[in-house]
């Protein structure tokens, strides 16, 4: 990890592109000034030797910008670059966000950006209207596979739609694809399940539109799944929120992400930014593994923040393997190189999060809030690497160790409540890591 860049305040919007041409990936990202008076979008340019030269393309003045997002949207063999924002209101004497607004800027050619132009507006909102769509997040992709890059947005309201291009950067909305009730801020796009169209991931908090009692700090990272091959459905993306594959803590239950393959095997892995800490997940065995974690620095006492985006990931030195970039609310742009080493993690298998379970037998059904367990059931887990000892807990309390695979535990006997389980894996070091799922077991 080193520092590129220290660009004031609030670095929410990261994009990774070939912008000059000259085949090293370069990024572009969003800031502000400290104290507000501009945001600003800058390009640095890659020297192939992991130095980059910053050209600042664009400045706005009326607020900050939310996401940002690169790539030839109007089929003219140049990078364009989408940002978003939000539109307030003064009430008291301070800005409320009400509305939110994607706008995107025209590549002259020569990396020159203006023709700003509004392609979509989510509004009229009321002031501290919970279902108000602002701090607008995107990601970018081809999905519906005609030949130009579509997009989609997650907001505060939990929603995300998805916008078609007519290939000249005229975008159509297709609707709303899913409702995640709440911060539907984590988006990512990439072909995760390997089926040759491209998928996303969102991270939301768990729940239903104003819950009862404090459910926003638990959040879970979902897979939607594009369904146009090989079935050229009319719509892209199967029905319902998609499947759980990472559960994390941390208000307000969000996260950035981009996606990342760490052991270079082909099988996308995927970042994720909460908070203050950066996490990698490796798919294995058809199943996300947390297994590395950094903690971003605090900058000048304050820590940091990429909860509202600010990742962006590409194989920035020309090795074949991917880095990272991360920005975050202190607006310090990093770059992570990885050695690979062989991971060590666990992660619960059953139960699985928003899933019904019936005296040890999984249902069809899916549910938008915790995973209900009615009678006994069994605690299963998978591991990589060299685990040693696997122990389970319920609430905290210790109920069994497993020292080799299959690595269950039977939890029968009479529960009636709201519970966290939890495995916690070790190995000849020591503790490795910690895996958890909050469930209601009756029975």
């Amino acid at each position: 990890m080193y520092d590129i860049a220290n660009l004031g305040q609030a670095a929410w919007g990261l994009t990774s592109a070939d912008f000059n041409n000259d085949d090293n990936m370069d990024f572009a990202v969003s800031s502000a000034t400290v104290p507000f008076t501009r945001s600003t979008i800058s390009i640095f340019y890659n020297d192939e030797d992991l130095g980059f030269t910053q050209d600042d393309v664009f400045t706005f003045s009326y607020s900050y910008i939310s996401d940002l997002e690169s790539g030839d949207f109007d089929n003219d063999e140049d990078i364009d670059l989408l940002f978003t924002y939000s539109e307030y209101v003064w009430d008291q004497g301070l800005p409320v966000k009400i509305n939110g607004v994607v706008n995107l800027l025209f590549n002259d050619g020569e990396n020159n950006f203006g023709n700003r132009t509004e392609v979509a507006w989510h509004g009229p909102g009321t002031p501290y209207d919970p279902e108000n769509r602002i701090n607008p997040q995107i990601t970018s992709a081809d999905y519906d596979m005609d030949g130009d890059i579509d997009f989609l947005v997650g907001d505060n309201s939990g929603k995300v739609e998805l916008y078609l291009n007519n290939g000249l950067g005229n975008f159509t909305s297709a609707g709303i694809i899913y409702d995640y009730f709440q911060a539907s801020w984590g988006l990512t796009s990439a072909d995760f399940d390997g089926d040759g169209d491209v998928d996303f991931l969102v991270a939301a908090p768990e729940g239903i539109k104003n819950p009862p009692g404090n459910t926003d700090i638990y959040g879970h990272i979902y897979l939607k799944e594009n369904q146009i091959l090989p079935t050229h459905l009319s719509t892209c993306f199967k029905s319902g929120p998609g499947d759980i594959i990472a559960n994390f803590f941390g208000i307000p239950a969000t996260a950035s992400l981009t996606p990342f393959d760490y052991d270079n095997d082909g099988d996308l892995d995927f970042i994720a930014g909460i908070n203050d800490r950066i996490y990698l997940y490796i798919y294995d065995q058809g199943l996300y593994f947390p297994c590395k974690c950094w903690v971003l620095p605090p900058n000048q006492g304050y820590k940091d923040d990429l909860t509202k985006g600010a990742l962006t990931s590409a194989d920035y030195n020309n090795d074949g393997k991917d880095e990272f970039i991360a920005g975050g609310v202190q607006a310090v742009i990093r770059l992570f190189t990885i050695n690979y080493t062989q991971p060590t993690s666990a992660v619960l298998d059953k139960p699985k999060a928003g899933r019904l379970y019936i005296f040890d037998k999984e249902t069809k059904l899916h549910l938008p809030i915790k995973t209900i367990i009615l009678g006994k059931i069994t605690i299963e887990a998978k591991t990589i690497g060299d685990i040693q000892n696997l122990e389970f807990l319920i609430e905290s309390n210790w109920k069994y160790t497993a020292t080799e695979p299959p690595y269950k535990w039977l939890w029968r006997g009479f529960s009636f409540g709201t519970y966290c389980v939890t495995i916690i894996g070790y190995d000849v070091h020591g503790w490795v890591c910690a895996n958890n799922l909050f469930v209601w077991k009756f029975f």
